[in-house]
């Protein structure tokens, strides 16, 4: 291996400006802090290249959230890149799927120091220091929303550096996960003799490689609670002939997950204790968004949802450390035997049957219209995998649950 030494952030999935996509009804403070966070998190990711002395910025595909870029999203870019142009910081710019070139551009130059693939053919940047060419950093942008091709393919190392990286926005060809843009098999990136992969596209952080560095930094804020925990970057460094590679966290707003058990015999005053227990549980002091799961509990959703109602109104969202909790999930024990009523002759019967006949495929293709309606797609999130699997699991507890208790209420 080479003998020099190199320091740089990996970055993606930045989706600056962000409509989020939320479930009720939040107060405009709440979606003000919501909005203002991709902008926040990138301005940490700034802070961290200066604060770290990188030598420059990877950002590997979906900058923006949307194809049509906001002035106000690239004038705040411009000056984020402008500060790491004031230190001598490069950056290196692909665009996904989401920021596709083939969208909407608005004239906003970027500063000189920052270099965008601006094709669909993979090409390669240099990047000098000390008045020598140290790497060789490669890419491509998406020219349409989606990529299918195997571009994995067209990555061939042009010698004349000592590192050679590529950036990679799209994803696993086994992936079930994620809608498959780009695809390549980990052998295929390991056999194109890559120093550095700086992959993009899947928003949960992981290394695929250690040899050579295969990683996903994930997105840099979450925007819902599938995309829960920290969110950020991996600064990335090789000297004397190793990778070390470390995360570091920049989101805003941290989105949260709890449950809470035994809550079989709770009280309706009880439920204000038990709320503000779960928030105390995931304090972290900074802001968060939580989803408590309560388990067991066998009173009024409606009860829950007016406790929940007078907490959030004390939340102070000037405070840096405000707990608001979006969603409650109730999983309740059953007073029923589901497989003996699935033998069943009767309609319940029948009912279990179909539902158990029923793939997330099917799903999908109902609930497909309402995803793709051009004004509501902006604002909900297409469900995939386990979520899925979760609300028919849902639905079939509702089902349940009212028909054989309204039977019993008829036999009283």
């Amino acid at each position: 291996m080479v003998a020099s030494s190199i320091r740089f952030i990996h970055s993606a999935d930045l989706h600056i400006d962000s409509l989020f996509k939320t479930k009720g009804n939040f107060p405009g403070e709440l979606l003000e802090r919501l909005r203002k966070s991709t902008f926040e998190a990138f301005d940490r990711l700034i802070d961290a290249c200066i604060n770290h002395k990188v030598d420059f910025l990877l950002i590997t595909g979906d900058l923006y959230n949307e194809e049509i870029r906001s002035i106000k999203a690239q004038v705040h870019l411009r000056r984020g890149f402008e500060r790491l142009q004031e230190q001598g910081i490069h950056v290196y710019i692909s665009y996904g799927n989401h920021d596709y070139l083939e969208g909407k551009t608005l004239p906003i130059e970027m500063p000189g120091n920052v270099h965008i693939f601006d094709s669909q053919n993979v090409e390669h940047f240099p990047f000098e220091k000390e008045g020598e060419v140290q790497a060789h950093i490669y890419g491509f942008s998406y020219e349409t929303r989606e990529v299918r091709d195997r571009k994995v393919q067209d990555f061939n190392k042009v010698e004349g550096a000592d590192y050679h990286i590529g950036m990679l926005h799209g994803s696993l060809d086994t992936n079930t996960d994620h809608d498959v843009y780009a695809p390549f098999s980990l052998e295929e990136l390991k056999g194109k003799g890559m120093d550095y992969w700086a992959l993009g596209h899947i928003h949960k952080r992981s290394v695929l490689s250690t040899d050579p560095p295969v990683l996903y930094p994930g997105n840099i804020q979450g925007r819902s609670r599938k995309e829960a925990g920290e969110k950020g970057c991996y600064l990335v460094e090789h000297t004397r002939g190793e990778w070390k590679y470390h995360f570091v966290p920049l989101q805003s707003i941290t989105y949260v997950s709890t449950s809470v058990s035994d809550l079989e015999t709770t009280t309706f005053e009880e439920l204000e204790k038990i709320l503000e227990n779960a928030k105390d549980k995931v304090a972290v002091g900074s802001p968060v968004m939580l989803t408590i799961t309560m388990v067991g509990y066998a009173g009024s959703i409606e009860d829950i949802q007016e406790w929940v109602e007078v907490i959030n109104e004390n939340e102070d969202f000037h405070s840096d450390d405000w707990i608001w909790i979006e969603e409650i999930k109730v999983e309740r024990h059953t007073t029923w035997d589901e497989e003996e009523l699935m033998r069943g002759s009767h309609f319940t019967g029948e009912l279990l049957r179909t539902i158990s006949d029923v793939h997330d495929e099917e799903v999908n293709q109902w609930l497909s219209p309402l995803f793709s309606h051009r004004k509501v797609s902006k604002y909900i999130q297409p469900i995939k995998g386990e979520e899925t699997t979760d609300i028919v699991e849902q639905a079939k507890y509702l089902l349940l649950d009212r028909m054989i208790n309204h039977e019993r209420g008829r036999t009283l």
